[in-house]
């Protein structure tokens, strides 16, 4: 089956929401979200970059922020609220700029999601059943329920500090072909890791965690 691929003015969209952020989280504390999901180190230098080196990073071909794509379960809650904010939950988002990134980030996939589903999970990793589900929506009933969710704005892949490492510092090299490499491996990295599942099942982890004792026994059959 043939997907129709990515435009040219999706990679400048992708690029001009990347600098967004980027300039974003150049304005904030470490310690504050979405930086502390990264080690002190990687965090201060996510913020610390100069200018040349934002725009280098912002050309990443995927969305360097993720809006927690792969959480099945924080999605279905979320479209099934209506926009009726959780007054339990952490305050949602108040910030004009990460508004902003909100709105225009889930504005840009949701319209990939209905006219080019391919590309929207290639520029952020999403899984069909989230475009599907996002699709579903009008833009209105997507902006509502994104206006009172707290936590929707992430760094994506967070926990993967080599890949961080490397966009940190092969992808905002001055030569180009080094850096185009690393934002390839990067990609490659986050739409590998986005086929694997982020819940384990209880009986699955109950299996993991035997002791090296129990593993042996079970091979024994003692």
């Amino acid at each position: 089956m043939e997907y129709p691929g990515p435009a040219r003015t999706d990679f400048h969209n992708v690029r001009s929401l990347n600098g967004e952020f980027l300039q974003w989280l150049g304005r904030r504390d470490v310690a504050a979200p979405p930086l502390k999901e990264l080690p002190t180190n990687l965090a201060k230098r996510l913020a610390g970059l100069r200018l040349a080196e934002r725009q280098r990073l912002a050309a990443t071909p995927f969305l360097l922020f993720s809006f927690r794509e792969r959480d099945d379960d924080f999605w279905s809650r979320l479209l099934q609220s209506s926009g009726t904010p959780d007054l339990l939950a952490a305050t949602a988002p108040s910030d004009d700029a990460e508004l902003r990134i909100i709105a225009a980030g889930l504005g840009f996939v949701w319209q990939l999601a209905r006219q080019n589903a391919y590309t929207a999970r290639l520029i952020c990793g999403a899984s069909l059943h989230w475009c599907e589900q996002l699709a579903d929506k009008t833009l209105v009933d997507v902006m509502n329920v994104a206006a009172v969710s707290p936590n929707l704005l992430k760094l994506r892949v967070a926990g993967n500090r080599q890949l961080w490492h490397k966009l940190l510092n092969s992808g905002i090299q001055a030569e180009r072909e080094v850096r185009h490499a690393a934002h390839i491996s990067a990609l490659q990295c986050v739409l590998t890791s986005a086929q694997r599942p982020h819940t384990v099942r209880p009986a699955l982890a109950a299996r993991a965690g035997l002791s090296p004792s129990r593993h042996v026994a079970d091979r024994t059959g003692r």
